[in-house]
């Protein structure tokens, strides 16, 4: 069988030596060229490797292999250079806004659980307004089945959480969840409220509106309608108030006009909606 022969490059000039040494012996200098010929084969192949490799290892490749885990190639190669650098720092990015993404979805549902320890149970309630989050709750509660108590808890002290749990936890975790996320999905609504209310009525109000823990009772007076209160009072489950009057903070005050009654008719029914309520509102005869 005949051998393969090179026509040119440094295989060629290597087959051309390794000929005329077997036809002429080997002398000193054609062995240093033999030598020097094989260093730059090997140089040329460790280039070409190289070179291979960082094509292979583009940004789209190097980002696949770090998101699939895939440790077949040795990485190391790469680690100091900018296409690596840039690439771990693409992948670590879209790894934090998935996570991100995916603990927004999570805290949106309102509740999660968590076991804590044998037969006990963490419920965790993230509360939020308008797209907008606030605090986070937690009620442990400790058994088995349908033998349910609760235990510690950082619930606001107005939450009836045992009358909760007397009343609900016997139909099981759910209902029982889902009666305490409503009611303080509620409290953070009525108070968001009264805090947008103060601010939309800080150019009429006589005094800071004031209110009760639970924001269940809440009373302003209005600087166009002197010696009266508007009382705003919610049960602590609604998030709107269900139920408001007008008093007179003196039984001897004055007698209010018709249009007054009529400004204020408007106000009330704009604060039972939960509205901002138009004060400069000018009735005509």
């Amino acid at each position: 069988m005949d051998k393969f022969r090179y026509h040119s490059g440094p295989l060629h000039d290597l087959q051309r030596l390794e000929e005329a040494e077997d036809s002429n012996g080997t002398s000193s200098s054609k062995m240093q060229q033999l030598k020097q010929l094989e260093k730059k084969i090997q140089s040329l192949s460790s280039r070409r490797d190289q070179l291979k490799w960082r094509l292979e290892m583009a940004h789209g490749k190097i980002i696949q292999k770090l998101l699939t885990g895939d440790r077949s190639e040795n990485m190391s190669d790469l680690a100091s250079s900018d296409v690596y650098q840039v690439s771990c720092d693409a992948v670590s990015n879209a790894r934090n806004q998935k996570l991100q993404q995916i603990h927004n979805l999570y805290r949106l549902t309102g509740i999660s659980i968590k076991e804590v320890k044998r037969n006990v149970v963490r419920l965790t309630f993230d509360t939020f307004n308008n797209g907008k989050f606030f605090e986070s709750y937690y009620v442990e509660v400790k058994g088995y089945n349908e033998q349910l108590t609760v235990g510690n808890h950082s619930l606001p002290h107005f939450i009836p959480v045992i009358k909760i749990a007397e009343q609900h936890l016997g139909d099981g975790l759910r209902t029982f969840a889902q009666t305490v996320m409503n009611m303080l999905r509620a409290f953070v609504c009525r108070r968001q409220f009264v805090k947008n209310l103060q601010t939309h009525l800080s150019d009429y109000l006589m005094n800071e509106i004031s209110s009760s823990n639970s924001y269940d009772f809440c009373c302003l007076s209005l600087t166009d309608f002197p010696g009266l209160e508007i009382q705003m009072m919610s049960s602590l489950d609604k998030s709107h108030p269900s139920h408001i009057k007008v008093i007179k903070m003196n039984k001897r005050s004055r007698v209010i006009s018709e249009l007054e009654q009529e400004r204020l008719s408007r106000i009330t029914k704009s604060l039972l909606v939960a509205e901002m309520p138009e004060i400069n509102l000018v009735i005509a005869e």
